[in-house]
């Protein structure tokens, strides 16, 4: 398995073992109940790389009880990602690590708590994830150069 992707794998091994559906099943509860808590600074810090060329990475535990989920239920790779809603499957992201000050990563928390809110009230999108927020946010970022240069300028002032 390789180390930049410890789900690398998953559904072949589930695919081969069908004993082991319950165990697939227990590991999706836990990535979820996981989810539920708040989130980790390794969860927060990562981020999607699909559409920024290499600069970030997913979020593995956001996906992985639908990915889980899906390889419990006999899917094939294709029908599972037909079935998700997501932007992107989890298949096409990178992990890779960040390096973001407490407070950065709690003002984070909070706009994705509110753009969860907004999507789910004026857009009916509820299942936003993690990989999908923070592909977003770099985008963002990689499309405002100017702002990313101001918010450098203006941290170093203070």
């Amino acid at each position: 398995m390789p180390d930049d992707n410890r789900f690398a794998g998953l559904s072949d091994a589930v695919e081969d073992d069908p004993d082991e559906e319950s165990d697939a099943e227990s590991a999706a509860a836990e990535s979820s109940s996981e989810e539920s808590h708040s989130p980790t600074a390794e969860d927060d810090a990562s981020v999607s790389d699909s559409e920024t060329g290499g600069d970030s990475s997913g979020s593995e535990s956001d996906s992985s009880a639908e990915t889980a989920e899906s390889d419990a239920d006999g899917d094939t790779a294709d029908n599972a990602n037909t079935d998700d809603p997501t932007a992107f499957p989890f298949d096409a992201t990178e992990k890779k690590t960040v390096y973001v000050r407490p407070e950065t990563l709690a003002d984070l928390d909070d706009a994705r708590a509110l753009i969860d809110a907004q999507l789910r009230t004026d857009h009916d999108v509820r299942d936003l994830t993690g990989r999908e927020f923070y592909d977003a946010v770099f985008r963002l970022a990689a499309a405002d150069t100017e702002g990313v240069i101001d918010e450098i300028l203006e941290a170093r002032e203070e």
